[in-house]
C-alpha cells in the first residue's frame, strides 16, 4: 500500500546565557563531572530558584527569529517526572502559558511549516554507564534549554532536513544558541507516523529521541517511515513508543512503551513569577537582532543580483555574511567580492585552520584589493595571490603588491619592446599566425606575458600583439 508521512518535531535548543537559568552556576559545555552544581541545581531541600533574565530575552529573540507572536504575558510550571537525572523529581517549564506561539518557517520547496510554540525549560542531567554501574553528572541540570515545537506539517525527511538547517543558522545568527548539535546543544526528537495516501485520519506516532545530526535525523525518518509501512502491510498495528537511533545499525529501537500518555501532573509553578512583557521590550529586543539570513538572501539576490547559490554560500554564516557586508559597503562591486570571499577566500580558509574570527586583514582590505583588480592596478592572478599573502600575514594590498612587483605594467613602449623581442625570437609562429592559424596566438601571448613578469598587464599586451601582428 502507499502511505503518507506525518512528521513533527520538538527541538531543544541550549540558550547561549554566562549561567545557568534558575542559579548563578557557569553555562558550558564539558568539564570535570558535578564540578558546575550548587544547592539550587543540585535541589537540595530550602533553595529557590532566580528566573535569568537573560534566558528570557534569548527566548524572544528566537521567537522572532522565527517569525512567532511574543506574548507579552508568559509563566512556568512543574513537569513532574521521576529520573535519575533530574536531582528534583520535576523540570521548570512552560506548559500552559509559553512565551513564544504561532511561528512558522519557510523551508526549500517553498512550503511555510508552522511552529506551534517555543517556551523556556531546563535541562536534566546526564547518566554516565560503565558496565553494571551507572553514575549521575548534574553539570547540565538547569542549563537553560527553549523547546521549539512544530505542527505535523512535515512530509518528507528533505523538509525535515530544509527547516532543522534553517533553524540552526537563525538560532546562530540572532545569538541565541551556537546550534553544535555534535556537543548536544540543538537536539531534535522527530514524531513519526504514516496514514494511507489520500487519507486524513492520522496514524499511531512514534516518537524518536535525541537526534544529533541533520544525517542522522533523515536515516531516523527513511526507517521508520519504512519500518511502520512494513508493519502495516503485514497485517500489524503500529505501537506508540519512544524509540532512539542507533547510528551504526541505521535502525530505530524501543525505549519505551507510549501506548497512553504519561500524566506529568504539571501545576503552576509557585516559585519563579509570571513575565510580563511590553510592546516596547519586544520592540527593544527585535531592534538589537542583526537583519536574518533569510532576509539578507533576498537582499542578496533581489537588490545585489546574486545569483542564488552564491546568496546561500555567503549567508551560511554570520561571520562570512558580515564580513561580505562589510566589504560591499566599501566597494559596492557586489559580484566581484562574492566571487573573491567564495573562491579564494574560501579556498584559503579550508587549506588552513582559521575561521573567519581569526583572519587579519578587514572587509576594507578586501574591498581595496577587487577594486585594485578591476581597475587594472593588478591582474585577477596577482589579486588571488595578494590575498593568500593578506590571509597568512596581513597587510595592506597595495604594499603587497608593490613590495611583490604585482603593479601591472601600463607603459605602453615599453611593453612594445618586449613585444618585438617575443617576435623577432619566434618568427615561424608569427608567419603560421599571419597565414590562418590563429591557436598559436595564445604561445605568443605566454611569452610576452612570461618576459613581462608579475606585472603583466594581459589586457594590454592582448591589444598590442593582435595590433603589431596584423
Amino acid at each position: 500500500m502507499k502511505y503518507t508521512s506525518v512528521i513533527g518535531l520538538e527541538i531543544h535548543a541550549e540558550l547561549l546565557t554566562d549561567s545557568k537559568v534558575y542559579c548563578t552556576c557557569q553555562n558550558k559545555f564539558g568539564g570535570s563531572e558535578n564540578t558546575r552544581v550548587c544547592p539550587v541545581c543540585a535541589a537540595l531541600p530550602g533553595t529557590l530558584p532566580t528566573l535569568n533574565i537573560g534566558a528570557v530575552e534569548l527566548a524572544v529573540k528566537a521567537g522572532l527569529a522565527t517569525d512567532c507572536t511574543i506574548n507579552n504575558y508568559s509563566s512556568f510550571d512543574r513537569k513532574n517526572y521521576f529520573y535519575p537525572d533530574l536531582p528534583k523529581a520535576y523540570q521548570i517549564t512552560q506548559f500552559e502559558n509559553p512565551i513564544c506561539s504561532n511561528g512558522h518557517i519557510t523551508v526549500a520547496n517553498g512550503k511555510d511549516i508552522r511552529i506551534n510554540r517555543i517556551h523556556i525549560e531546563e535541562d536534566a542531567g546526564k547518566l554516565i554507564h560503565d558496565g553494571n554501574i551507572s553514575m549521575a553528572d548534574f553539570n547540565r541540570c538547569g542549563v537553560p534549554l527553549i523547546e521549539i515545537v512544530t505542527e505535523p506539517d512535515f512530509r518528507t525527511p528533505d523538509e525535515v532536513a530544509s527547516f532543522v538547517e534553517q533553524i540552526a543558522l537563525r538560532l546562530k545568527y540572532s545569538g541565541v544558541c551556537d546550534a553544535r548539535m555534535e556537543q548536544g546543544s540543538l537536539r531534535v526528537d522527530v514524531n513519526i507516523s504514516i496514514m494511507p495516501y489520500g487519507s486524513n485520519n492520522f496514524g499511531t506516532r512514534a516518537e524518536i529521541k535525541n537526534l544529533n545530526s541533520i544525517k542522522a535525523i533523515v536515516r531516523t525518518i527513511e526507517y521508520e517511515i519504512k519500518r511502520q509501512a512494513d508493519i502495516l502491510d503485514n497485517g500489524g498495528e503500529v505501537i506508540q513508543e519512544t524509540r532512539r537511533f542507533d547510528d551504526s545499525k541505521g535502525i530505530t529501537v524501543p525505549m519505551r512503551s507510549k501506548e497512553e500518555a504519561q500524566d506529568y501532573r504539571y501545576f503552576p509553578e509557585p516559585d519563579i513569577p509570571p513575565i510580563f512583557l511590553s510592546d516596547e521590550d519586544i520592540t527593544g529586543i527585535r531592534a538589537s537582532m542583526p537583519q536574518m539570513p533569510q532576509d539578507r538572501f533576498l537582499r542578496y539576490t533581489k537588490k545585489y543580483g546574486l545569483p542564488a547559490d552564491d546568496a546561500s554560500l555567503l549567508i551560511s554564516s554570520k561571520e562570512f555574511s558580515d564580513f561580505y557586508d562589510g566589504a560591499v559597503k566599501i566597494n559596492p562591486d557586489y559580484k566581484q567580492i562574492s566571487n573573491m570571499m567564495l573562491g579564494e577566500l574560501n579556498r584559503n580558509l579550508n587549506e588552513s585552520d582559521k575561521t573567519m574570527n581569526d583572519i587579519s586583514f578587514s572587509p576594507a582590505d578586501l574591498a581595496e584589493l577587487v577594486k585594485m583588480s578591476t581597475d587594472g592596478t593588478v591582474s585577477k592572478n596577482a589579486a588571488k595571490e595578494i590575498l593568500t599573502v593578506m590571509f597568512n600575514d596581513g597587510g595592506k594590498p597595495i604594499d603587497i603588491a608593490k613590495e611583490n612587483g604585482f603593479i601591472m605594467e601600463n607603459d605602453v613602449s615599453g611593453l612594445e619592446e618586449v613585444i618585438a623581442k617575443v617576435m623577432a625570437e619566434n618568427t615561424e609562429n608569427v608567419e603560421s599566425y599571419r597565414n590562418g592559424n590563429e591557436k598559436v596566438f595564445g604561445f605568443l601571448m605566454g611569452q610576452v606575458v612570461r618576459s613581462v613578469g608579475k606585472s603583466a598587464n594581459p589586457k594590454l599586451i592582448r591589444e598590442l600583439l593582435t595590433k603589431k601582428l596584423k
